[in-house]
């Protein structure tokens, strides 16, 4: 398996959620994501479903030069793909690269992503 999908740049975790006194949820800029996200899959992959494991390499190009942690992001790019019907469940994700590309400011950020084939679930204490 080989795939190849671009998608808008996703908010932060900080971002992702919303508190209210009734509890936590999707933030509008969440929301938001999740749709853009799902047209860009329906556009470049449709029909893929994905069952098996993965490895999943991912290239953020910032929407702009700050310093930012590459780690904000996986929360709502992973979840946003298990909504749309992208693969089952992110659970299946077994290696995960990320990737941080040169600052894309005319486009306000964006992400590539390949998914291949994934390895084998390592054994506590063992290195590749």
């Amino acid at each position: 398996m080989l795939y190849e999908l671009y998608l808008p740049f996703p908010p932060t975790v900080n971002d992702y959620y919303t508190k209210t006194a009734r509890g936590v949820y999707i933030s509008t800029k969440g929301r938001i994501f999740r749709e853009l996200a799902a047209e860009a899959v329906n556009e470049q992959l449709p029909g893929v479903h994905i069952t098996a494991p993965m490895l999943l390499e991912v290239v953020l190009y910032m929407p702009d030069a700050r310093r930012r942690d590459i780690d904000n992001y996986q929360k709502a790019l992973l979840d946003s793909l298990t909504i749309c019907g992208l693969w089952e469940d992110d659970s299946l994700v077994n290696q995960l690269f990320i990737y941080r590309g040169k600052a894309s400011t005319r486009s306000g950020g964006s992400v590539f992503m390949r998914i291949t084939d994934g390895g084998p679930v390592l054994p506590a204490g063992s290195l590749p």
